[in-house]
């Protein structure tokens, strides 16, 4: 049995463990910047008012914008587009408008009705939940999509753009939707 060893200088040691420690710094960085990303969660809503609890899917972006998908008591499926706080307030009866991915811009509810709006948040009515099935092509979108984005002006006149990951949207939006809920598109 034959048995090789070759000789490792002390300089490429001190190389080698040089390279591996500035690895192991990169891959903390990256790991502490993908950790830092917003993702969905669910939350639970209590209302004091009539004593029920909403589950609620939620993300909130890096710039501060919130965007929140729930089934209410009436089984509508809404989605709230929230400002940040530091910023100024939409302008009276606004209504944003959102694209999901490539698709078609859309600033209206199902049914061509008008958004839901105050100072600073608009909300949408994406589908109905009639006989444990929801029909919507928005709902499907968000639900499969890669990005939502928001365009919207600002009381001052301002216009401003906010982004939202849909990155696991499907998990939190099937749970704020309660079991045996199943979702179809419209087309």
């Amino acid at each position: 049995m034959t048995i090789a060893l070759n000789k490792i200088s002390f300089t490429s040691l001190s190389q080698n463990r040089a390279s591996m420690h500035k690895l192991i710094v990169l891959y903390l960085i990256f790991s502490a910047c993908s950790v830092g990303a917003a993702e969905w969660n669910i939350i639970m809503h209590n209302d004091m008012d009539s004593n029920t609890i909403t589950s609620v899917a939620i993300i909130k972006n890096d710039n501060g914008y919130t965007l929140e998908i729930y089934k209410d008591s009436v089984d509508a499926v809404r989605a709230r587009f929230t400002l940040s706080r530091d910023l100024i307030r939409f302008p009276d009866n606004f209504c944003p408008t959102f694209q999901i991915d490539s698709g078609q811009p859309r600033n209206r509810s199902v049914n061509d009705a008008p958004c839901l709006s105050g100072d600073t948040w608009a909300e949408f009515i994406l589908g109905y939940v009639e006989n444990g099935e929801i029909n919507s092509s928005a709902i499907v979108g968000l639900m499969n999509g890669v990005g939502l984005r928001f365009r919207f002006m600002l009381k001052n006149g301002d216009y401003r753009e906010a982004l939202f990951s849909l990155r696991g949207s499907k998990r939190a939006m099937l749970a704020a939707l309660g079991e045996g809920v199943s979702v179809t598109s419209l087309n």
